[in-house]
């Protein structure tokens, strides 16, 4: 297995009553842009936060480049570059004042990668901060966490709140920034179908807890829309014994036919279905990261199945 850059065992949080993390684990290897999923609420921000050390874990452990993050060394954390939708930018600097004040604090501060990285993002260098749109201060405070080259990159909620084509572009952006750093990303979004094109590593958090950590494609091997049709048996029968068949979520009885999400398929749980309804035909079909996410979080929010863990 890869070096972990990121790793946290049993990470508690509360805040007051409120249990924001419950003995939530987690494993990011080096190289990989990490997925962070949940629905609001679910523990994402907590979890980035207290990896940056913005706030304190209320239980268990955490390390970020070998170190907690309370106790990691000044020349690491300068390794790292980390974003928000919610960073507060001094609003009555110019964009290249903020860009050389953040600079003075990274030894490794590039600024001829600054000025590549806001003509690509078409930022106006003179502009006042105040006088920046919503998209502009997101490609902003992409260019504060990356212009020192970072080997770890954490960004929660990069594209937050911007319209389509700002996403697109912040996206194509984000691809180019993959391609050409090899650094460690951590990217938290509730854009499915942006992260399903960036991420390599996905990580499910459901009400405080890490239920699905895995690469994106074995995810996506694993997880199947299935439909079982006979003709010649009761539905109502078949539904009885799949109920108890492991991996199957969201069982649903059609007019004529079975259908579920399988959270384990493969061709040999194809025959193991064969052979238990020799008269069936059996049809599958990929899902997309969002569907994976909407029908996941619906089933274990509800006390269903759990998700797998990471093999």
């Amino acid at each position: 297995m890869s070096e972990l850059i990121i790793e946290t065992h049993g990470l508690l949080k509360t805040y007051g009553a409120h249990k924001a993390l419950q003995n939530l684990n987690m494993q990011v290897p080096t190289g990989c842009v990490y997925g962070l999923l949940g629905r609001n609420g679910a523990g994402k921000t907590s979890t980035l936060r207290i990896l940056m050390n913005l706030i304190r874990p209320s239980g268990g452990d955490a390390q970020v480049l070998g170190h907690a993050p309370e106790r990691l060394p000044l020349n690491l954390r300068q390794q790292i570059g980390y974003s928000s939708d919610s960073m507060q930018l001094i609003p009555w600097l110019r964009v290249d004042e903020l860009l050389a004040y953040n600079g003075s604090f990274y030894p490794a501060w590039d600024p001829s990668y600054v000025q590549q990285w806001l003509k690509r993002l078409e930022l106006d260098a003179r502009k006042r901060v105040f006088g920046l749109s919503r998209g502009e201060r997101q490609k902003l405070a992409l260019i504060l966490a990356i212009g020192h080259r970072p080997r770890l990159l954490v960004l929660d909620e990069p594209a937050g709140g911007l319209d389509p084509l700002a996403r697109k572009e912040f996206l194509e952006s984000m691809i180019e920034l993959i391609h050409e750093s090899g650094s460690t990303i951590v990217i938290s979004s509730h854009q499915m179908s942006d992260l399903e094109r960036i991420a390599d590593q996905i990580g499910l958090v459901v009400n405080g807890q890490m239920r699905l950590e895995m690469p994106l494609e074995e995810l996506k091997a694993r997880s199947r829309r299935v439909v079982l049709i006979d003709k010649n048996a009761q539905a109502s029968t078949q539904a009885e014994a799949l109920k108890a068949w492991p991996g199957v979520l969201h069982l649903q009885t059609r007019a004529g036919y079975l259908e579920w999400i399988h959270e384990n398929w493969s061709a040999a749980e194809e025959e193991k279905l064969l052979r238990r309804f020799p008269e069936a035909r059996i049809e599958q079909s990929p899902l997309s990261l969002e569907e994976i996410f909407i029908i996941y979080t619906s089933t274990l929010t509800a006390g269903g199945a759990t998700c797998p863990a990471t093999p």
